[in-house]
């Protein structure tokens, strides 16, 4: 049976989907171009408007795939006022509370509701040089915005021990890094007893047996106290590299969102991350157009992005989200202004992430290989986080750790040797 699986949304959608598809091709099951599926797994997002239009859209182009199953698979699944009338007959909906399941239900759907069962696999090679590495789920913390809390589910913690087995079996497939995710991975608290900065000890200890080096997907702000910053310090076991979401530099629009912390607080953490490892870099989300968020709402944004030193910037427009708070809030932000505000964040993005690279070069440099060039030469990224190509008279495969001098940035890359 040929599958073709297609993929909305975050990093955690993309290793779900590479999940599914190792289990699926256990099962027996061949992964395939669409032109020669003979089913389609779509894994779905719907954390923006734009999300549930981009989903829409590509199952109008499959409209008249009428003689092939489409499963359906996650967030968009899961959400209370989904249109239904999407749904045709040659649709599965797998919920996110079955996301685990999701690889036997379509097997077994396509041969005839058979009884095939699968182990969940504590890890599973992935197409990445890195590995992700999924120890957590769900999330109680219900920002006024978000519907990814209310369709994703309760908060869950992956049991340690297979964690320090998960690291194992990466070293055997030769990673050298590997990147905990999860949908708030800072709220990891297994059984009330290992929190996340002490299930992050443990993982370091272990990891740094085989040369692993650990990378943090996204942590918010909430989590982060002295403990865990001072892990940074090594950045031979830890990338000096946090992803801090933001979302506003507003005290206001912060506690209308119910973000928990001030902007005092997150100017706080950066300075300290910043003091404790010299080389750290910093990315954040940040949201443009929340209702009630003025001039100075979003000067005070500017401020605290550029007060950060951000190298990256992921920039969203607010979008209203069914069922969430803020949608039934008064003060809306129009259109044009929330793309001109997005505008003006991105210039600075660019110029933040110049100025970082800049600041780099002459600095030492350990890369993972990503692919290799024409000539010897290779593309890779750093610990901070720093898209390299570096020229090599020894082969290079991926997944390999290099030492390199970053020499010049040019072109949006920084050329190494």
């Amino acid at each position: 049976m040929n599958i073709h699986i297609h993929t909305f949304g975050c990093r955690l959608n993309q290793y779900e989907s590479e999940k599914i598809s190792y289990e699926l091709k256990n099962l027996g099951a061949n992964i395939t171009e669409l032109d020669n599926a003979e089913a389609i797994a779509i894994n779905t997002c719907t954390v923006t408007n734009d999300s549930d239009k981009k989903l829409i859209s590509y199952l109008e182009k499959l409209g008249d795939i009428q003689d092939k199953k489409v499963f359906l698979i996650g967030c968009y699944v899961s959400k209370k006022d989904k249109d239904s009338s999407i749904f045709k007959d040659n649709i599965v909906l797998i919920p996110n509370e079955k996301k685990e399941e999701a690889s036997e239900i379509i097997f077994n759907t396509l041969h005839n509701n058979s009884n095939n069962k699968i182990d969940n696999p504590i890890f599973f090679p992935q197409e990445q040089s890195r590995a992700y590495l999924k120890i957590q789920d769900g999330c109680n913390v219900f920002c006024t915005y978000c519907i990814v809390s209310r369709v994703r589910g309760s908060h869950r913690s992956v049991e340690p021990s297979k964690i320090y087995d998960a690291i194992k079996i990466a070293n055997d497939y030769n990673y050298k890094e590997i990147v905990l995710t999860g949908l708030n991975l800072g709220s990891y608290n297994y059984n009330n007893e290992i929190n996340f900065t002490k299930i992050l000890q443990n993982i370091l200890e272990h990891s740094s047996k085989y040369g692993i080096r650990i990378r943090l997907s996204s942590i918010e702000p909430i989590y982060f106290d002295d403990e865990l910053i001072s892990l940074f310090k090594n950045d031979d076991i830890l990338c000096p590299h946090a992803h801090i979401p933001l979302q506003s530099g507003s005290n206001k629009i912060l506690q209308l969102m119910n973000r928990r912390y001030t902007r005092e607080d997150y100017l706080n953490i950066t300075e300290k991350l910043y003091k404790t490892n010299s080389n750290m870099s910093i990315s954040s989300d940040v949201m443009v157009g929340f209702p009630h968020e003025d001039n100075n709402d979003f000067n005070d944004t500017y401020d605290l992005c550029e007060k950060s030193k951000f190298i990256k910037i992921h920039i969203f427009r607010y979008s209203n989200r069914e069922n969430t708070p803020s949608s039934k809030m008064d003060n809306q932000v129009g259109y044009r202004a929330k793309l001109k505000r997005a505008k003006i964040l991105n210039d600075l993005n660019n110029k933040l992430k110049d100025l970082y690279y800049k600041n780099a070069e002459g600095r030492d440099l350990k890369i993972v290989i990503e692919k290799a060039l024409q000539d010897n030469n290779y593309i890779g990224t750093s610990a901070e986080y720093l898209k390299c190509k570096l020229h090599s008279e020894n082969t290079l495969n991926k997944k390999d750790l290099v030492s390199a001098k970053a020499l010049k940035y040019e072109g949006g890359i920084m050329i190494c040797e």
